[in-house]
């Protein structure tokens, strides 16, 4: 049985609640079955360790401290009535490095039959808001991708906000954070993939050919991605506009840029 008893808790900082505490079922429990994010310890109603008491059970056997608490507490922890039942805390998120590309096979690009997808990677240069971030990613779960490159700076980090925003796509697929975005690129072409960067080019991405392995390059709306970084990739595309207004948001451009990719790879 978990324990009852509740510690005492001291007030976070202005803005560092953000960064440990992440509640709501799907997202608690996504990250706990992932075993991406370190989970340090589980703050649950005594309804929701019933419903779970198997899962919560194994996780105390890896090191995760539980307590079973009330409706108030979990109020008070998360900062919101919203929490429905279970709050975490967690630790910084766990980036990965480059080296996970090779670790996962993804290095060599080889011939593979027709109707079998290629790998896409994202390298993401500069987007500073969190909820563009966190649509972004949620683009990149839905689309199959298999890895996402950030920068260090300049660029929305990673917290239980974003995770929540993204409908914990974090929790799918590694995100490598590199402090050098042309090495990191450079590497990557090193691994046969082809660059492609979304720019407002004559060539429309319908006209492009996608269906070998692709990293596609999207830059912040209030940055264009960086002209070294640029000058890295094989291709520029544009999305055609139909209407009065010449460009649209990283995430909305991410998502139809990843399903064309994977329209031509199928």
């Amino acid at each position: 049985m978990a324990r009852q008893q509740v510690k005492k808790f001291r007030k976070s900082a202005p803005g560092k609640h953000q960064l440990n505490w992440l509640w709501g079922r799907e997202s608690v429990f996504e990250t706990l079955t992932a075993g991406r994010w370190r989970v340090y310890e589980l703050y649950v109603t005594a309804e929701v360790f019933e419903q779970n008491a198997d899962l919560f059970k194994d996780k105390q056997k890896e090191g995760v401290e539980l307590e079973v608490v009330s409706n108030a507490k979990l109020e008070e922890l998360a900062q919101t009535s919203d929490h429905q039942g279970i709050v975490a805390r967690v630790s910084k998120y766990p980036y990965q490095t480059l080296d996970i590309l090779e670790q996962t096979q993804l290095a060599e690009a080889e011939t593979l039959e027709s109707n079998t997808m290629q790998p896409i990677l994202v390298i993401i240069d500069r987007i500073q808001d969190a909820f563009n971030f966190a649509s972004v990613l949620r683009c990149c779960q839905s689309a199959g991708v298999q890895a996402v490159i950030t920068g260090e700076f300049c660029q929305a980090q990673i917290t239980t906000q974003i995770a929540r925003a993204s409908l914990g796509a974090v929790n799918h697929f590694p995100i490598i954070q590199s402090p050098d975005l042309v090495a990191a690129a450079t590497k990557v072409k090193e691994l046969g993939f082809k660059l492609i960067a979304v720019s407002q080019t004559s060539q429309v991405v319908c006209d492009a050919s996608l269906k070998t392995p692709v990293a596609l390059v999207i830059g912040g709306d209030m940055h264009a991605i960086d002209p070294d970084l640029l000058l890295l990739c094989d291709e520029q595309v544009s999305i055609p506009m139909l209407g009065q207004k010449t460009s649209l948001n990283s995430a909305v451009s991410a998502g139809i840029l990843l399903y064309e990719i994977r329209r031509q790879q199928r």
